[in-house]
């Protein structure tokens, strides 16, 4: 039974990740926290899915989990601890891989999520994993951050992986190729991976020293078809010129990371992840027919985590939705943000009740955005030339909001969020559930 489980786990992963050659399947940024106006690190995620996806939201003792049921691949966490977690599929060209027990795939984010302390020691935590067990996909970059660091993971089916910090004030954007260039195992500041990330490359002919010169993992490790996917390339230069104010060379090799022209916001990282062409979805479009939710994470140091930490979310398309604050303190969501009661019955449901969701959970709340971009597709560029014009102002009004009820929030209960989290936790879901109560009249 082990044995047809984990074949079934390798088949099904192996399914997603061909579905992904086209090179759209997410888009990620961070941002460190010397080039963000809050002065913390910035995050933001486009999740790109095929199919019918019904996206729910969970509070658990342990994090914020954006659970997409049957993904291997799609779910985002933000701990209580304040560590944001998400992921972006990059093939690599690993034929040979080496698996323990099949190997971990699904269970790596879930375990980062309960146990990581810090951005950094989430990294650690998935060098461990991959390790022990061997990664059981194709490969996949996870992108993590808390208030003072941002980290890319970039895992190799297999037992190899690499990791780099997002320099403090620069900012970093990902496709879905790998972007980690250069590396240097010695600067443990800034680098981690497996010892025999480049000797591994030179024995499988991936690497010649004496005809390439310096190592570049995303060039040694990758999938040459997703490097020169147009639809990497061009999201990619789209969002470089965004953050840098100007036109990059779309055939040129775009940076791991750079200072962009001026400091980032969250609405900044709105304006980027809600870039869109409807003229051209596949090349220079960052929202994109298969995005099912965007997600920014704002990680403020200043202030308790239950505040400080921001989850805010596009449902849908980030080109025609505006983004709502989920603040990390949130106990239990709004009612239709999720198909069970309790977040336990979704972990053990995941994978096991995932068919005709629309059928049987027909009540959930996020259809209704998801046939919001449904019924607009045939006539997108009024759609969204209209609703631009209405989200604008209604952003700012967020924006403001969250502000006046954070201040309230701290105002009321200065520093005693511990002594009394379920108060806490209740005024922050009649928030959210007000905002999306003037959200739905819009």
């Amino acid at each position: 039974m082990k044995r047809l489980m984990t074949a079934a786990v390798l088949l099904l992963g192996s399914l997603c990740a061909l579905k992904a050659e086209d090179g759209f399947n997410c888009f990620g940024m961070i941002a460190g926290k010397d080039c963000t106006t809050d002065g913390y690190v910035l995050i933001g995620h486009n999740e790109d899915d095929p199919g019918e996806q019904l996206l729910n939201i969970y509070p658990t003792d342990k994090y914020l989990w954006v659970e997409f049921p049957t993904l291997w691949a799609g779910d985002a966490f933000l701990t209580r601890t304040g560590v944001a977690v998400v992921s972006d599929n990059c093939r690599s060209r690993e034929d040979k891989p080496m698996l323990t027990d099949g190997g971990i795939f699904y269970r790596l984010r879930v375990e980062v999520a309960k146990r990581a302390q810090s951005a950094r020691d989430g990294m650690h935590i998935i060098g461990e994993l991959v390790e022990k067990y061997g990664y059981g996909d194709s490969g996949r970059s996870y992108l993590l951050a808390d208030a003072e660091e941002g980290w890319i993971v970039s895992v190799v089916n297999g037992k190899h992986w690499v990791a780099q910090r997002i320099p403090d004030d620069q900012i970093m954007l990902i496709p879905n190729y790998y972007v980690i260039d250069k590396v240097n195992l010695d600067d443990t500041v800034n680098f981690a991976g497996s010892k025999d990330i480049i000797s591994y490359a030179i024995q499988r002919g991936w690497y010649n020293p004496s005809k390439d010169g310096e190592f570049s993992f995303r060039k040694a490790y990758s999938s040459g078809k997703m490097l020169t996917a147009k639809t990497n390339l061009y999201r990619h230069k789209a969002a470089l010129d965004y953050f840098r104010g100007g036109y990059a060379d779309p055939n040129a090799e775009h940076p791991f990371s750079f200072k962009p022209a001026k400091k980032v916001s969250v609405q900044e990282m709105i304006n980027a992840l809600s870039l869109h062409n409807p003229n051209d979805v596949g090349t220079g479009s960052i929202s994109g027919k298969s995005t099912v939710v965007s997600t920014i994470f704002q990680l403020r140091g200043n202030m308790p985590k239950e505040l400080g930490c921001v989850m805010w979310t596009a449902m849908g398309h980030p080109c025609i939705e505006a983004y709502i604050p989920w603040h990390l303190g949130l106990k239990k969501a709004p009612e239709g943000w999720n198909r069970f009661e309790s977040w336990e019955e979704a972990e053990k449901k995941h994978f096991g009740d995932s068919n005709e969701l629309r059928k049987f959970y027909p009540d959930c709340r996020y259809w209704r955005y998801a046939d919001r971009w449904a019924a607009s597709k045939d006539d997108i560029i009024n759609v969204e030339k209209q609703r631009k014009v209405l989200l604008k102002p209604f952003q700012k009004m967020m924006f403001k909001e969250a502000k006046i009820f954070e201040k309230k929030m701290m105002n009321k209960y200065g520093n005693r969020f511990v002594d009394d989290p379920e108060s806490l936790a209740e005024e922050i879901r009649t928030f959210l559930n007000g905002c999306y109560k003037q959200y739905d009249l819009l």
